[in-house]
């Protein structure tokens, strides 16, 4: 299992919660949503890249 250092991450109150929130709804960790909303600016799919 490959093991990844935690990254501290500090963020205003009203956007934690934010996050909180679409988390549970979508069945996911803060974490992991985090990492969805990341990827999906930095690593566009190749539909998203054509219409650039």
């Amino acid at each position: 299992m490959r093991q990844i250092p935690p990254f501290g991450l500090r963020m205003p109150d009203d956007l934690k919660d934010q996050i909180k929130q679409a988390a549970a709804q979508e069945g996911r960790s803060m974490n992991a949503q985090i990492v969805q909303h990341l990827r999906a600016i930095y690593q566009p799919t190749e539909r998203q890249e054509a219409a650039a």
